[in-house]
């Protein structure tokens, strides 16, 4: 380092009554130099009547003026004329306190409006009069775009930039206080494309990305200004309508809607033809909270979808009822299927070889327990919760206790664990990846062993033509020694010929089948057909629903002998079976 370089000690900062002060104040006013020069942020000196006496290097960065040129300025100059009313506050709360802090708009050299965020501050002199200013300030353009962007994210749904749930929410919320003091309506309507999951699922994701866009698109050239165009979710709009509203312009409304996703979207290379359901909520009238608004208009919207696609509908007080039970119902079923082992139990059926009276095996049947109601029978729930993808859930859960149940039987050395056990599972389960991705022959051999005693049964409405994934499935199942039925057969379409290429052993008639066998020559007749037709593929029939003795004597009279019904044996529990087969044995 040269000797005439300047450093700076400690010591350089003692006080001026000390050694060096000279030095040290020469080099405060060098710091402070370098600051004004070289520092971020943009600073002007003014006077006391706000005229610019001197301006940094960083102010002519940032406004793009000479600051030697800026020189006898008002301040005033560079404020943007809308801001005159601010201006005048700033100045009288300069007069007051000598300080202020805020944000402005100002304008550079070329025009640009930009935000800055501005400190003021007045020195005095020591007769305590004003004889400067002093400001600084930074442009803060980047953190507005910021933001803004951020607003945007918060408030925008990214793929069709519409309003988001959470916008729309606050715009309903000041729609109905706006209404509210004004005295006047509103309409909130939920329109719900039809048939989009088909679309989705088959031409893909991209594609159903595009529909929407088409379709927000569409649904936008149609409404005011004023009016508010969201998207709620997946395939679901909700427009806000705020002026000259009634029943008839609601209406109108949901017609031009309708009208507007008429002519087919040009998607993945193809014509699609797409409709709308609409529901349609007022205010006052149907309610006057915005979430209620919208689940009411939402439940408008299922009854137009239950009436066709292509239709509207508006409130009805008792379907919303309705809709509102069915939702606490998924919502309780929901729960139980994933916490089955508290809200499920099993209980089995005995079936019977009607010559001889013997036990020749047990369906295991699943009964949904809910407080306060009897227990549910899988009719009165398995719907719903194949409705909601569940089905496969629960079946693996009937799969493990039937399992346990075994061998239970098999460790207490119990005659019981001498019977096959009957399992029925629905279509979703015979696709490779029904559940977590891991098939049912794979769940199975990391359960047991031997699955020779087990019986899956398959409703025969599903094998009318199953694609070659299942038919693998079905044939891994086999070779695991699992016995393989078909289920109500009777009730539903089947494709035999299809069927003699897949491995079923057993088949169960319908109980609306067989009960009309000791009434009707013919059914007694069709039954007997069926019978033979399967004998002859080698696999062996089985009657359910005998509800009396002289069903079980038509059925003998035809050659089936293997039945099950509450007439022969009603489904009990475990402790329950083993009481009863114990005296069943006895008597045979």
């Amino acid at each position: 380092m040269s000797d005439d370089s300047t450093t700076f000690t400690p010591s350089d900062s003692e006080g001026d009554s000390q050694p060096g002060s000279d030095r040290g104040a020469a080099h405060r006013r060098m710091f402070a130099e370098l600051a004004f020069e070289h520092g971020p942020v943009g600073l002007v000196i003014t006077d006391a009547n706000h005229r610019v006496l001197t301006a940094n290097p960083t102010f002519t960065t940032i406004t793009g003026y000479n600051n030697q040129g800026v020189v006898g300025w008002d301040i005033e100059r560079f404020h943007s004329q809308d801001q005159q009313p601010e201006y005048q506050r700033i100045r009288q709360a300069l007069a007051e306190s000598g300080y202020w802090q805020g944000e402005v708009h100002c304008h550079r050299k070329n025009g640009e409006r930009y935000p800055e965020l501005l400190a003021i501050e007045a020195i005095h002199d020591t007769q305590g009069q004003v004889t400067h200013y002093v400001r600084a300030f930074l442009d803060i353009t980047s953190i507005k775009q910021t933001e803004s962007q951020l607003r945007q994210k918060a408030h925008y749904d990214p793929l069709t930039g519409l309003a988001n749930r959470l916008l729309l929410r606050d715009r309903l919320e000041h729609a109905i206080r706006h209404a509210e003091r004004q005295e006047h309506a509103l309409a909130l309507l939920f329109l719900d494309l039809d048939g989009f999951k088909r679309i989705n699922d088959s031409l893909g994701h991209a594609a159903g990305d595009q529909l929407l866009i088409q379709a927000a698109r569409r649904l936008g050239r149609l409404l005011r200004e004023q009016d508010t165009l969201a998207r709620f979710g997946g395939d679901e709009f909700i427009i806000l309508i705020e002026r000259d509203v009634s029943e008839a312009s609601a209406q109108a409304v949901a017609l031009r809607l309708q009208e507007a996703l008429e002519p087919p979207f040009w998607i993945a290379g193809q014509h699609l033809p797409v409709s709308a359901s609409i529901g349609i909520a007022l205010y006052p009238k149907d309610s006057i909270e915005a979430d209620d608004l919208i689940r009411q208009a939402d439940s408008a919207m299922y009854a137009a979808k239950r009436a066709g696609h292509g239709q509207y509908a508006f409130v009805d007080k008792a379907l919303g009822r309705d809709l509102q039970r069915q939702l606490k119902r998924e919502m309780a079923l929901h729960e139980a299927i994933h916490m089955p082992d508290r809200h499920f139990r099993l209980v089995y059926q005995p079936q019977v070889d009607l010559t001889s009276g013997k036990v020749v095996g047990l369906e295991a049947l699943v009964r949904w327990h809910q407080p306060g109601h009897p227990p549910a029978l899988p009719n009165e729930f398995l719907p719903l919760a194949h409705s909601l993808g569940l089905a496969v859930r629960l079946d693996r859960w009937v799969i493990h206790q039937a399992i346990a149940q075994h061998e239970s039987w098999v460790a207490s050395d119990s005659p019981l664990a001498a019977l096959p056990i009957a399992v029925n599972i629905v279509d979703q389960h015979l696709l490779e990846s029904a559940f977590d991705n891991v098939p049912l022959d794979q769940y199975l051999r990391s359960q047991v062993g031997d699955a020779s005693w087990l019986t899956l049964e398959v409703a025969s409405d599903t094998l009318a033509c199953e694609p070659e994934e299942t038919q693998h499935l079905l044939r891994r199942l086999k070779r695991l020694g699992v016995t393989l039925s078909i289920d109500e057969l009777g009730e539903g379409r089947i494709n035999f010929a299809y069927l003699s290429r897949l491995p079923f052993t057993q088949a169960k008639f319908s109980g609306s089948l067989v009960s009309t066998l000791a009434k009707h020559k013919r059914s007694r007749l069709l039954l007997s057909g069926i019978a033979q037709m399967l004998d002859s593929l080698g696999v062996h029939g089985l009657a359910v629903g005998v509800e009396n003795q002289a069903t079980a004597d038509a059925l003998v009279s035809e050659g089936i002998t293997r039945a099950q019904g509450n007439h022969l044996a009603r489904p009990m529990s475990v402790d329950e079976l083993a009481e009863w087969f114990a005296q069943a044995n006895q008597e045979t």
